[in-house]
């Protein structure tokens, strides 16, 4: 690097080297010298790690009490047929937002002896299975089955143990889950020149998913979500070893009073910067805000019909002080007309 110059990238150039959907190839560049891996190893982390998907988390079978049990008539013992389950990949419906049920009831009465993950989808009509193909288990045409699924949203692997948090219950088989969306993540650093008088270094990252969503949206996701972690808020007294023009105004000079404006913030580092009275919102808030938008059926950033959700954001602490309000009024006349009536009584008759 000459001159101590610091080179940002100027595009990210998608390479259609392939024509599968679920395949892409990026091209990031000019880059510094050294950023090349620095944000080659941040993309697949966060790709491979931190994005959302749907996947089967338990499973339920009538006459099966544990994972080491057989059925009469089918081929395949329970841990052959989870390792099958764990391997359906999901896509949540375009036309589905909302009331997304967690349990899924399947009946496998067909006279069929191979049961693909294609004939699932009859009774997971919320979900689109993107492997229909994959084989489930074997069964004798006469048999009969009973199977439940729990289905839920997720980031990563969730190893089994931490799938046993729910209520135990006798023939409730918990499995170990992959939410993840991302198959495989590469990347290289190539050296390249910029102007002709800078050093300067490209990155070229190939990301492969399972269908549920695309390498471009993939990366549009981690980018998002590493901005959100390098997005920092710094508070008056601790600028003293900040530059004078980092900006470090807050993002809104209003108060978010509705749904339809808290959504409309892209992020929820951009929500942490808004404050109130000069006080920012607290993780405990964030958390309870979190809980109150997933009830809503609402997301940071996506794109809705907002119209019905013009409702004013529940504040305990303003509907106790104008009940308080409200009480004191209702005392303060009780006692003007106890004393009016005193007055009257007291006087001759």
């Amino acid at each position: 690097m000459i001159n101590n110059i610091i080179i940002y990238p100027t595009k990210i150039k998608l390479l259609t080297t392939t024509t599968s959907k679920n395949r892409g190839k990026f091209l990031i560049k000019p880059l510094s010298p050294g950023f090349g891996i620095t944000l080659g190893n941040s993309f697949r982390r966060v790709l491979i790690s931190y994005l959302e998907g749907y996947a089967i988390y338990y499973i339920m079978i009538n006459g099966v009490k544990h994972e080491f049990s057989y059925i009469d008539g089918v081929i395949e013992n329970i841990n052959e047929i989870i390792l099958n389950l764990k391997q359906i990949r999901l896509k949540l419906k375009r036309k589905i937002s909302h009331n997304i049920p967690e349990h899924f009831t399947i009946f496998l009465t067909k006279k069929k002896a191979k049961i693909t993950a294609g004939d699932l989808c009859g009774s997971i009509t919320c979900f689109e299975v993107l492997n229909p193909k994959l084989l489930i288990l074997t069964k004798e045409l006469d048999t009969n089955l009973n199977i439940t699924l729990g289905i839920k949203k997720g980031i990563g692997y969730v190893p089994v143990e931490k799938n046993k948090y729910f209520k135990k219950k006798i023939g409730k088989i918990p499995i170990d889950t992959i939410f993840s969306p991302i198959r495989n993540v590469r990347f290289k650093v190539e050296n390249c020149e910029f102007h002709n008088s800078f050093e300067t270094e490209s990155l070229i990252i190939e990301i492969r998913t399972d269908g549920s969503i695309t390498p471009t949206n993939a990366l549009k996701k981690a980018s998002s979500l590493l901005r959100q972690h390098f997005t920092f808020n710094y508070k008056k007294k601790d600028t003293s070893d900040i530059d004078e023009d980092y900006d470090t105004e807050d993002i809104s000079a209003t108060v978010i009073k509705t749904w339809a404006e808290l959504v409309k913030v892209k992020t929820w580092a951009e929500l942490v910067k808004v404050k109130k009275k000069g006080r920012n919102f607290f993780l405990q808030s964030l958390y309870e805000l979190n809980k109150r938008i997933k009830t809503l059926a609402l997301d940071l950033g996506y794109w809705m019909d907002l119209s019905k959700y013009q409702l004013k954001i529940y504040n305990k602490k303003k509907r106790i002080r104008k009940f308080r309000e409200k009480m004191r009024k209702i005392v303060k006349l009780r006692n003007v007309l106890k004393r009016r009536k005193k007055i009257k009584n007291d006087q001759p008759k």
